[in-house]
């Protein structure tokens, strides 16, 4: 018996020690990142949501702001990983000004912690109908300007869906570019199990991945293919967006998601609104980005959500190498990946630099029919 109670222990103590070994190595992969401004806004359930600001650089363009939403199970640090791997500074240098949303439970945000009197009960339709309008009213109030672009990743995509198509909204989008963002899930369900998913709603996992963050990326098992294509996400870059950006799920989002991929469905978690439904609604100029190897947003579920958008401007990419990329892009690689800031930034700009000159026409034309209108002579 002594000896059983001893080995107990003794495995016990060992585990404790690999865990603090574990945190303490991670703390070699935590980058700082220190956006211009972190604004504070809360929502009207009465979260507390950051959105953090990147001014421009050097001349900024004559062009409303950017606000950019991070994906599943992520936090800010998703589009703003290192300086070779940020989204909002590439833009920034572009002479945006950028915005970057944390949804509840993320990041700066609002957190539950131990007497914070917070708990991990939000679902998917907070983030969508309460966390986006009160994050765009930000900046909407902070920037002055009438409206905004909008750039969404992997859920964070879907909420821009389902905040779009709202009846209700009040903050006018010029243009909007959806990354990784379906609207069906009957392929996903061949891949993940929506039992599985629902069992795991009371795991904390972040702790965990900051724990193997650094023995990971040094081979690539077929469970982390399903997230990312490795061959344009090396162990480095693995290793600090698992200490960097990973945020843990809401016991009802994760009820919600796998209600999604059992029933093909794309819903609020009370049945009170079909977003899937609601898609025609959305009128906003839209560009759509799909991986080839994601298997969580595969581009045919992609294309779903391009087809049932009530926009006649719009636009669908595959990133493939059948289309002039370098690699078939996955998942979290069409963000953090090697190649992103070549290939998928420039295409996302491209699409925001043209919808920002139509604007910029447009307004010279109404002052040029204003001037005329009022008799006063037109520069020469």
């Amino acid at each position: 018996m002594p000896l059983v109670l001893g080995l107990t222990l003794a495995l016990f103590g060992g585990l404790a020690l690999l865990i603090y070994i574990g945190f303490l190595a991670a703390r070699y992969f935590f980058v700082p990142r220190y956006p211009d401004e972190i604004h504070f806004t809360t929502t009207s359930d009465g979260w507390r949501i950051a959105v953090t600001r990147y001014r421009p650089v050097g001349t900024p363009v004559d062009a409303d702001p950017l606000l950019l939403v991070h994906g599943i199970a992520s936090n800010g640090r998703n589009l703003d990983l290192t300086d070779d791997l940020s989204m909002a500074r590439a833009f920034a240098a572009r002479g945006y000004d950028v915005w970057l949303a944390e949804l509840r439970g993320r990041g700066l945000s609002a957190r539950p912690r131990l007497f914070s009197g917070l708990h991990y009960d939000w679902c998917f339709d907070e983030y969508a109908e309460r966390d986006l309008p009160a994050a765009a009213a930000t900046v909407i109030q902070a920037t002055g300007r009438p409206s905004l672009h909008l750039v969404g990743f992997s859920i964070g995509a879907l909420a821009c869906y389902a905040w779009l198509s709202a009846p209700h909204r009040t903050v006018d989008v010029k243009s909007f570019v959806s990354i990784g963002g379906p609207s069906t899930f009957k392929r996903l369900s061949r891949s993940l199990s929506a039992r599985l998913i629902r069992s795991f709603r009371f795991l904390r996992h972040r702790w965990l991945m900051r724990v193997v963050a650094p023995i990971s990326g040094y081979w690539h098992p077929s469970p982390l293919q399903l997230i990312h294509n490795p061959e344009n996400m090396d162990g480095a870059i693995q290793r600090r967006a698992m200490v960097n950006n990973i945020a843990n799920f809401a016991r009802n989002e994760l009820l919600q998601y796998s209600d999604w991929i059992k029933h093909d469905v794309f819903r609020s978690i009370d049945h009170r609104r079909d977003f899937r439904a609601e898609l025609p609604r959305i009128t906003t100029p839209t560009l759509f980005m799909a991986g080839p190897r994601d298997v969580l947003a595969p581009p045919d579920a992609v294309k779903d959500a391009f087809e049932s958008i009530g926009a006649s401007d719009k636009r669908f990419v595959i990133c493939s190498r059948a289309q002039g990329y370098r690699v078939n892009y996955g998942h979290f690689d069409l963000v953090i990946g090697k190649e992103a800031p070549n290939e998928i930034f420039p295409v996302i700009l491209g699409w925001i630099d043209s919808h920002a000159q139509t604007e910029r026409a447009l307004v010279n034309v109404q002052l040029s029919v204003a001037k005329e209108s009022s008799g006063e002579k037109l520069p020469s």
